[in-house]
């Protein structure tokens, strides 16, 4: 068996793939209109182009994490969510605030249990479950790379002004709120018009 690597050690910088950031902004056809008579060609490509986004966000933060501390963004924002809470959290609690399921919860804590920045205490209102608290070990970490974190903010706005800055919150906070009201009606039905591009037909 390969000896196990040091807790918080970095992983040795490999060679990636581009970012799918590189690819832009997303878009449609000139023929959408026709090929999808209940769509609109522009609400298309934000929808696809904010997916875009998140995705290449996510994958740069996982890649600063991974070349800077040796494990991926979910079990840093686990240790984020602990540290950052006013009250110790159950194993549920904080899979409810990283909107991470029960099963991949519980490999996360034992990731950070087993480096040493966090232990599992026995819940004193509960002895079913436990409380999952950071150590010094995980704090002097959160110390580290909360700043960082921090630093790739500036680097990935750095071509806004202040301005556009506002503008873009201003704009998502749009689109997170009417996201909210479509989240909490039904599901909107997968179905709807299509005329086939006649490249299709074959």
């Amino acid at each position: 068996m390969s000896e196990p690597r040091r807790p918080g050690r970095p992983r040795k910088a490999k060679a990636s793939s581009p970012s799918s950031a590189a690819l832009g902004l997303v878009k449609v056809g000139s023929d959408f209109q026709t090929e999808y008579p209940d769509g609109e060609p522009r609400a298309a490509e934000i929808h696809a182009t904010l997916i875009r986004t998140g995705q290449a966000l996510i994958a740069q933060v996982d890649r600063a994490m991974l070349a800077s501390f040796g494990v991926p963004q979910t079990v840093l924002n686990s240790l984020a969510v602990i540290e950052g809470a006013d009250q110790p959290l159950t194993p549920s609690e904080i899979s409810e605030r990283t909107l991470t399921s029960s099963a991949t919860m519980t490999a996360t804590i034992d990731a950070l249990e087993g480096r040493g920045w966090v232990r599992r205490v026995r819940n004193p209102d509960d002895r079913r479950s436990v409380h999952v608290e950071i150590t010094d070990e995980g704090q002097a970490l959160t110390d580290r790379f909360l700043p960082g974190i921090r630093k790739l903010d500036v680097a990935i706005c750095a071509s806004l002004s202040s301005a556009e800055r506002t503008t873009m919150l201003e704009l998502l906070g749009k689109v997170l709120a009417q996201l909210a009201i479509v989240a909490a009606e039904p599901p909107i039905p997968l179905e709807g018009r299509r005329n086939r591009p006649l490249r299709r037909r074959t």
